[in-house]
């Protein structure tokens, strides 16, 4: 529009007998004519054929300067397709129609790679084919087994099959009829529509919803407490009117899952009621803000106590000193004591068991039978001194030794040693990444009378597969292998846990030995030194996942 204003601007102007005013609009009129067929297959229709330039200047292919967003045109090949080569595609610029072909043309190409590709490498199933397919026909098949519960029907002989027996029932072991059959209940009475809670959990929920109107428990047994308080703890009713009703008075065990609202009068109110009446056992989990040195204070105040467990859970607010004031109070009972994420308890804790539990000659009251200690900040020659300074876990049944730093292959070699007469029935030492093929020996040499039953060493990567075959492998100068019932190598190594040591592990496990055969053959085979098999004997628990 300004250049024909211009030109007719310059027409009025200009008089008749002026050639050179004719002249310069008709050059005008030319150069405007070659830039409108130059611009407008890109302004008008795109699917028009590029039409020629006459000036160079202004060439597409010249100029520095683009006309399009992208600074140059769009276009799949410039030299030619990608089916004939030979011949030229047209060029085209950026826009909706353009680029809405491009893509439609793209996707066809790649569809006819996809084809050709899946023809070369199945030819005998050249059937079209979509990256979806196979989750279309997975709803699909969902759909139908919804419609048809029938389908859904299957033989004992492929339910056999599908749990790894292979279909041969002489195959079928124990314990993988235990796990079908464990696994069928479970899925029975899970959380699903065929969910039919039993006649205990249903009175246990009647309870729980109406509990703030129950005053007394009366004389019900342990575990029905415990299932009430776990119960009241999932719903959020444990409050501190609930466990006045679970601490009432008569109670021998007093075991919390949860004492986060629990307050320490509170909790200490209940001792002195329940202490003199013939509490045996304190088991309370999640306990920082109930027990601590108040209640301590309460336990060293009653003179005859009958308490034989203690098993505290966070608790955060106990302190040295006062770990060794509540087992110099407690170790003419006391046998079992089990401490988890205590993060004060110290050295002088150790110190405290070495002196009320040794031997009566040296002055000991206690007998201690089970020791647990899991994430304790203990240091090395805190338990050095538990196991070497006196012979306070010479009757020690259970050891677990948790998720402690400081216990490597030297502090479990000296207290396994202290560990008399080979009374030792279950070792965890669970998540301790120090251990190494070293604590076997030690473990196979405290077990003089074959009394081990239960072995966790979950976590422990540094075990080797040559270290747990003989470990299970009968040995001279050693004593025999153990007969465990449990055995957990869980997150161990992948590559060591292998099959070999599961064979031994269960033979040790199953098979009667004759003492006989073993001083008459030298071969240490023990395929060669079964007697016969235990009906009553064997590895119940197996845990090797991870």
């Amino acid at each position: 529009m300004s250049n024909r204003r211009r030109a007719r601007n310059f027409v009025n102007n200009a008089g008749d007998g002026e050639p050179a005013a004719d002249d310069g609009l008709q050059a005008m009129r030319e150069r405007n004519r070659t830039v409108a067929e130059r611009e407008a297959s890109r302004l008008a229709r795109p699917d028009t054929s590029e039409a020629s330039s006459t000036l160079g200047h202004a060439s597409k292919k010249k100029s520095a300067v683009m006309s399009t967003p992208f600074g140059n045109m769009m276009g799949r090949n410039q030299s030619g397709s990608k089916t004939d080569p030979g011949v030229q595609e047209q060029e085209e610029w950026c826009g909706p129609f353009s680029v809405a072909r491009q893509m439609i043309s793209a996707r066809e190409e790649a569809r006819r790679l996809r084809e050709e590709q899946q023809a070369e490498a199945d030819p005998e199933n050249s059937k079209e084919s979509h990256p979806l397919d196979m989750e279309t026909e997975l709803a699909l098949d969902k759909k139908r087994r919804l419609e048809n519960p029938s389908l859904n029907w299957v033989s004992r002989r492929q339910r056999m099959t599908n749990d790894g027996a292979g279909g041969d029932m002489a195959n079928v072991n124990y314990y993988a009829k235990r796990r079908r059959r464990f696994n069928q209940q479970k899925s029975l009475m899970g959380n699903g529509s065929n969910y039919v809670p039993s006649l205990f959990q249903l009175c246990v929920n009647y309870l729980v919803e109406n509990f703030e109107h129950i005053d007394s428990l009366g004389l019900v047994d342990h575990s029905i407490r415990r299932a009430l308080c776990e119960r009241l703890v999932a719903q959020g009713k444990m409050n501190g009117a609930a466990f006045d009703v679970l601490a009432e008075m008569g109670v021998e065990t007093l075991e919390l899952v949860d004492c986060a609202q629990v307050t320490q009068d509170q909790f200490c109110d209940a001792l002195r009621a329940l202490l003199p009446s013939g509490l045996r056992a304190i088991l309370l989990k999640h306990c920082g803000r109930c027990f601590g040195t108040q209640a301590v204070q309460v336990i060293s105040e009653i003179k005859e106590l009958e308490l034989f467990a203690i098993s505290l859970g966070g608790a955060y607010l106990l302190k040295d000193e006062d770990v060794v004031k509540l087992i110099g109070a407690t170790a003419r009972t006391l046998s079992s004591i089990d401490f988890t994420a205590c993060p004060l308890i110290g050295s002088q804790f150790c110190r405290a068991l070495s002196e009320h539990f040794s031997s009566p000659v040296d002055g000991g009251v206690g007998c201690l039978l089970e020791l647990s200690l899991q994430n304790v900040p203990l240091t090395k020659e805190a338990l050095f001194s538990l196991g070497a300074s006196s012979d306070a876990l010479r009757n020690l049944k259970s050891l677990r030794l948790k998720e402690i730093e400081a216990v490597d292959d030297e502090v479990v070699s000296i207290i396994l040693n202290s560990i008399d007469g080979g009374t030792l029935e279950g070792i965890d030492l669970g998540g301790n990444d120090q251990l190494t093929d070293d604590i076997l020996s030690s473990m196979r040499r405290c077990n003089t009378k074959g009394n081990l039953r239960a072995l966790q060493l979950s976590g422990l990567k540094n075990l080797t597969a040559i270290g747990l075959e003989a470990f299970f492998t009968p040995i001279d100068d050693l004593p025999a292998p153990p007969m465990l019932r449990k055995l957990d190598l869980s997150q161990c190594s992948y590559e060591e846990i292998n099959d070999a040591v599961l064979i031994l592990a269960a033979k040790a496990a199953s098979f009667k030995r004759s003492l006989t055969d073993v001083a008459a053959d030298d071969s240490l085979n023990p395929e060669s030194l079964v007697h016969e098999v235990s009906s009553t004997k064997g590895l119940v628990h197996v845990n090797v996942g991870g």
